[in-house]
């Protein structure tokens, strides 16, 4: 009798052990798998998907002048006897800025008038009071600097897009911090054969007395507008097979993504339009009637259709 209870009393605490060790077999199993889970979930960053306008547009540099400036030379040889222009200075169509001694040693004094065949501002004064001068010798240049202009040249790949009524936002040097705006106001018919390129003419929207005739002038000049287009960050798109992709957000739930099948069109800067393929257009078109869509633009290189996502903040 006292064997049985001992044997009865061994088997109960063997099979509490046992069963302990399988309860806790399975906390742990459960432990471990719920871990997993969560390590398959990729943390990443998202921005809405959503259409808006977009301009194509070419960086170029080029130089500010009056829209109406010429040269002033002299009628006769001889050297320049005493000169009224000063740099600067505004001067009438028809005022005398200078006069010039056509008389050699021997012969009568004689002065003879430069005048201004132009209203504007003296802008350069070349030659000095005792320079002798012939009939193509400039001894001022007169400006008018109330309408100033740049002169640019533009590569002959972008020359089919070229024509008067172009957009540009011009930086100037002096003032790092502001866009002046500007319009394509004249077009060259023909390209430069050494540097093909061909010269363009643009006027300032709004006169502003801060620029001067002579700045360096870099400029965004606008090509194209695509209006109501969607687009994504270039870094995003993803290649398969000849194909491209990105990964959005199935607004079902909010964490699963979605590869998308895409079709890809002009690239402005980091930023690529896109469209959809004919394989995706269900999806799309279901998603954007019910929220807007999320495409992934950062944690994606691990990601596979249906993977569950986290969105960092």
């Amino acid at each position: 009798m006292k064997n049985t209870k001992k044997l009865f009393l061994q088997f109960t605490l063997f099979a509490f052990i046992v069963l302990s060790f399988v309860s806790c077999s399975k906390n742990d199993s459960a432990q471990e798998e719920e871990e997993e889970s969560e390590k398959l979930v990729q943390a990443v960053r998202v921005e809405a998907l959503e259409k808006s306008d977009l301009r194509k547009f070419i960086e170029i540099n080029g130089s500010v002048r009056a829209e109406k400036s010429t040269s002033v030379f002299p009628v006769i040889q001889g050297k320049i006897a005493s000169s009224r222009a000063h740099l600067g200075s505004y001067v009438k169509k028809g005022d005398v800025i200078a006069y010039v001694d056509p008389s050699v040693p021997g012969s009568r004094y004689a002065l003879n008038e430069v005048t201004a065949p132009i209203s504007g501002t003296v802008i350069s004064i070349p030659l000095k009071e005792g320079t002798k001068v012939n009939t193509e010798s400039s001894i001022v240049t007169i400006g008018d600097l109330s309408k100033l202009q740049i002169t640019a040249y533009i590569p002959e790949r972008y020359v089919a897009f070229l024509n008067v009524g172009l957009e540009a936002d011009v930086m100037l040097e002096a003032f790092p911090d502001e866009k002046f705006k500007a319009k394509v106001s004249e077009v060259s018919p023909v390209l430069d054969e050494a540097s093909r390129a061909k010269e363009i003419i643009l006027t300032f929207v709004e006169n502003d007395q801060r620029i001067n005739a002579g700045m360096f002038a870099a400029l965004n000049l606008y090509l194209k507008e695509f209006k109501d287009v969607f687009s994504v960050p270039t870094s995003c798109i993803v290649e398969k097979d000849g194909k491209k992709f990105i990964y959005l957000i199935d607004n079902s739930d909010g964490k699963k993504v979605r590869f998308t099948q895409i079709k890809t069109g002009e690239e402005i800067v980091d930023r690529t339009i896109i469209e959809f393929a004919e394989e995706s257009r269900a999806f799309i078109d279901a998603s954007e009637k019910a929220s807007s869509l999320k495409v992934v633009t950062q944690g994606f290189e691990n990601l596979e259709d249906g993977s569950i996502v986290n969105i960092a903040d």
